[in-house]
């Protein structure tokens, strides 16, 4: 029999696909890693001709999950499985080794022998046990993430801009993250593909493990209910079983959001709302969750309660025995019905929802904080109300006229996951950044960027109080090739008075006259150095100011370009149906194309399909900082994505404590 061996995310390339030849595929893909006594499920799948049968061992030794002690497993046709898995297609059968560690470091083999009516064959698949490096970190003992999705060089540079300005070629002030002594670079990369989405962009850093893109926590696999593909264990749960810490979840998008589930939740499919915060709940005594905070009230509610998405299509459970055993969770169910808020409440958790709630909080022993239906509000509409309460503005139209700002919820994050005196691991998300660069509005995603930055001056204040503590911020990818392409030439008042450049828009080059809009671009020379005027907030008072700055994007779809701060922003697609439908009476567009398309603004042909700029496969930056150890010296230089988990880890594990810088 010929058996073609199949890395993980080639063997589903071709699931269902004619051929006649057999496919074994073995997970964890060859080559994984793992920190020494991190956990993670081994699974074989094949397809062949007629009955066959399957052994597995690791290191030659025999291993099963349904076999007497000492004797291989017998694998036969998918009917006679018993992992209680429907598996698609019918071909496929399969065993799984959920749970498995080893503290041994090095290079070790599983392998795999498959027979049918064919023949026989043997597949291997090699996973590295990672010894700590000594030193850099011996005393930490808390572990903050702060998370910019979709954060490029770019997008920094330009906050800085806008925030500080330059004069004579300096920069007139710094970003909270520029002080951060340990800055390096992150190569992004998905298991399936050089261009990442969050779901395995975030998972990467706290799995040490690449995920193929839609996927958090989970190796691919052919089976039906993507709640059931075999896991790996995130830093939360290892550092909650091993050391007792507590877990903090922050976001500023809806939580079920593939960033925030992809720090405690184990799915194939990062759509899966229903399931995904039940599996937040369900499973907290794995991941010590102490904190949520975020959007998303949506998936809390009962279904038919207003505003609740709960569905059946997108929930999970049961969850087969093999899988509850060994990672010692309940099974789940499918419950559509569910009030997951009153199940929170009823286990500890405070609930807030305003920002003048969390504000009057004070320091609960858990905080469970939702504060909008969907995707949080950007910090441009969020201080647009503060500063004019009274006026009718964008968060209304949202139901959530009172948000907190992400250094607010990162403040009340931290005052509750610090009476842990065995410490935590904390994500901050700054989410919009990245939602704000796919819809091509450059003056909400600035906006983002500051807000995200003072939420990373809180942290780093925070990691000086309590010591022990190692902050990073990164990115998981970098969103839409967001570029500083120079300044307005000219004022606001020439800008307004422009006609529409609509006239200009023949497709022969020869023909067409250059838009005016893009005569008003300065260059080099002409670009100056742009002012911009703070409120008291710390906020721009306006991004329309003379000689602004004009911001590009190399992974774009089609626009139009007025080079103006867009009065309303487009639909949050993560919203209850019937606040979309809401939304769109009110005059809300649901995609950059629609909501430009008017006015005077010049036509942009982009270079991506559909409507929304794309996650680029470029570098991100990264910038560490650490008390009581030096830890932030790992993070210099050019770094995998699955390097950081490593040094995060071994930051809590090894090595001799160093003063900070």
């Amino acid at each position: 029999m010929r058996v073609h061996v199949r890395s993980a995310f080639a063997a589903l390339a071709v699931a269902g696909a004619a051929t006649a030849d057999p496919v074994v595929t073995i997970t964890p893909p060859n080559g994984a890693r793992f920190f020494p006594g991190q956990r993670f499920d081994i699974r074989v799948e094949a397809t062949g001709k007629g009955k066959f049968s399957a052994t597995m061992a690791i290191d030659g030794k025999c291993q099963g999950f349904s076999s007497p002690r000492n004797a291989c497993p017998k694998w036969t046709e998918p009917s006679a499985t018993t992992d209680g898995i429907t598996l698609t297609p019918s071909l496929y059968g399969g065993f799984n080794l959920r749970g498995f560690s080893s503290n041994r470091p090095g290079n070790h083999t599983i392998t795999a022998k498959v027979s049918d009516g064919e023949g026989t064959t043997t597949a291997a698949a090699t996973f590295v046990v990672q010894s700590p490096r000594p030193g850099h970190g011996a005393r930490t003992r808390n572990v903050i993430i702060m998370l910019g999705d979709g954060l490029g060089v770019a997008h920094r540079t330009a906050a800085r801009l806008v925030e500080f300005g330059a004069t004579g070629g300096d920069p007139n002030g710094y970003l909270a993250m520029d002080g951060f002594p340990g800055t390096g670079m992150v190569i992004t990369h998905s298991l399936n593909s050089i261009v990442t989405d969050s779901a395995p962009g975030m998972a990467c850093y706290t799995t040490g493990n690449h995920a193929q893109n839609g996927q958090e926590g989970v190796y691919p696999a052919q089976m039906a209910n993507p709640f059931h593909y075999p896991r790996v264990e995130y830093m939360s749960e290892y550092l909650h079983r091993v050391k007792g810490t507590s877990t903090g979840i922050v976001s500023t998008a809806d939580i079920e959001d593939a960033t925030p589930a992809a720090n405690a939740v184990h799915t194939g499919n990062r759509n899966a709302g229903t399931g995904i915060v039940d599996q937040y709940f369900d499973e907290r005594n794995n991941t010590g969750l102490t904190v949520l905070m975020g959007g998303g009230r949506r998936w809390f509610l009962p279904k038919g309660q207003h505003g609740s998405s709960r569905a059946t299509g997108n929930d999970y459970g049961p969850l087969p025995e093999d899988l509850q055993a060994a990672w010692n969770v309940p099974a789940g169910a499918i419950d559509e019905s569910r009030d997951l808020l009153a199940e929170f409440r009823k286990a500890g958790f405070t609930y807030v929802s305003t920002a003048t709630e969390l504000s009057g909080v004070g320091t609960p022993e858990k905080l469970i904080g939702l504060f909008a239906y969907g995707n949080m509000n950007v910090a441009l509409d969020k201080i647009a109300k503060r500063r004019d309460p009274s006026r009718h503005g964008v968060v209304d139209d949202y139901h959530a006229p009172d948000q907190p700002m992400l250094d607010e919820m990162t403040a009340a994050a931290l005052r509750v996951l610090s009476r842990n005196k065995r410490g935590f691991f904390l994500m901050v998300e700054g989410a919009h950044i990245d939602k704000q660069s796919h819809l091509m509005d450059a003056e909400r995603t600035v906006g983002e960027v500051i807000e995200f930055d003072r939420a990373v001056g809180v942290a780093r204040k925070w990691a000086d109080k309590l010591g022990n503590t190692i902050v990073i911020v990164v990115a998981d990818h970098e969103c839409a090739g967001f570029s500083v392409i120079g300044a307005l030439r000219g004022t606001m008042a020439q800008l307004g008075s422009l006609s529409s450049d609509a006239d200009n828009l023949d497709p022969d080059p020869a023909v067409a006259e250059q838009p005016a809009r893009l005569a008003m671009v300065g260059t080099y020379d002409s670009a100056a150095f742009p002012r911009y005027e703070l409120a008291a907030d710390g906020y721009p008072k306006t991004y329309d100011v003379d000689g602004k700055i004009l911001f590009g994007f190399g992974g774009n779809a089609d626009r139009h370009e007025t080079w103006l701060t867009r009065p309303l922003p487009i639909v949050d697609g993560l919203l209850p149906s019937s606040i979309k439908a809401e939304l769109a009476e009110k005059g809300y567009s649901p995609s950059p194309p629609e909501r430009s398309a008017d006015e005077s603004g010049f036509f942009v042909r982009g270079q991506a399909p559909g409507d929304q700029a794309v996650h680029t496969a470029s570098d991100v930056p990264i910038s560490a900082y650490s008390t009581g150890s030096d830890a932030w010296r790992r993070f210099v230089g050019v770094q995998r994505n699955t390097d950081v988990f490593f040094k995060l880890m071994e930051a809590t594990a090894s090595g001799s404590a160093r003063s900070s810088r």
